[in-house]
């Protein structure tokens, strides 16, 4: 099982190239490829045709390298414009399944990711996410689902299972408990319970509708934890290799005007690859 249509956005790095990497191994057999390079547009025309050719012959020399089963499969599109809205674009138009990015630079602060490429096509595409970080050395083994019970999590969640049928999938969903008097402990208990075993459903659908779809048995284990978020989820990354959460949602997550602080966090702190969804 793989991806029917992926688009790979490059920026010509060695970060791009192992997101090639990655998209590569995701694609079925049958399943097409498309390396976008996005020249930013504004520039001189002389400028632009310059860089355009020279983004093309490069480009044209890595699909070389790719194996002749999967070259047949791969096409190129260099084009100018707004980086991150014609990335989008391409992949609406090209009805692509998933984005895959390499990972931004690296900043000493969260808030210097905002306004990246990569987080205004996290922030702004309605198709999945994949941001690489690392090199695709074998299929992804162990997933960690940050799980906040929003539609985008939901769907993160299922597109991992079908990108990894056959890995281990550790689904989290951390929580901090209410302040609130001893009076009303009993009552928040019976709240905080009921919307485990509410996310508990939501979490078994996902995985049932998503092994049907791959056509597999995956290994799903739910882990509901009262602590803080960041430091449940932050730990528990060291020992994935793809780490999958929702974004755009009213969850702990994310919010309806950003990707969320915590996401944030974690998409630029996270050493393992990251998938992203909207709802």
């Amino acid at each position: 099982m793989g991806m029917k249509h992926i688009l790979v956005a490059s920026d010509l790095t060695d970060r791009s190239e192992r997101a090639l990497g990655r998209a590569l191994q995701l694609t079925s057999p049958s399943g097409r490829l498309t390396l976008l390079h996005v020249v930013t547009g504004g520039l001189p025309e002389d400028v632009r045709i310059e860089q355009e050719r020279t983004a093309g012959a490069f480009i044209g020399r890595r699909l070389e390298s790719v194996p002749a089963a999967q070259r047949a499969n791969c096409d190129s599109v260099i084009t100018a414009g707004c980086v991150f809205s014609t990335i989008i674009a391409e992949a609406v138009g090209r009805n692509a399944e998933l984005i895959v990015i390499g990972k931004a630079g690296i900043h000493p602060y969260a808030e210097l990711f905002t306004g990246t490429t990569a987080e205004r096509v996290v922030r702004f595409s309605d198709r999945p996410v994949l941001t690489v970080k690392q090199p695709a050395n074998g299929p992804y083994r162990r997933i960690l689902s940050a799980f906040d019970g929003s539609e985008g999590a939901v769907r993160a969640l299922r597109m991992a299972l079908v990108l990894a049928p056959d890995a281990e999938v550790r689904v989290v969903h951390a929580w901090r408990h209410p302040h609130v008097s001893l009076g009303e402990i009993e009552a928040a208990r019976k709240v905080i319970d009921d919307e485990n075993e509410r996310l508990r459903t939501l979490i078994r659908e996902a995985a049932k509708q998503a092994t049907v779809q791959s056509n597999t048995s995956a290994k799903v284990t739910i882990d509901l934890v009262e602590n803080n978020p960041y430091l449940v989820i932050a730990n528990e990354t060291s020992s994935a290799d793809l780490l999958v959460m929702g974004t755009h949602s009213k969850g702990c997550l994310a919010s309806t005007v950003s990707i969320g602080a915590l996401a944030r966090h974690l998409l630029i702190e996270a050493t393992c690859d990251v998938l992203t969804s909207r709802p």
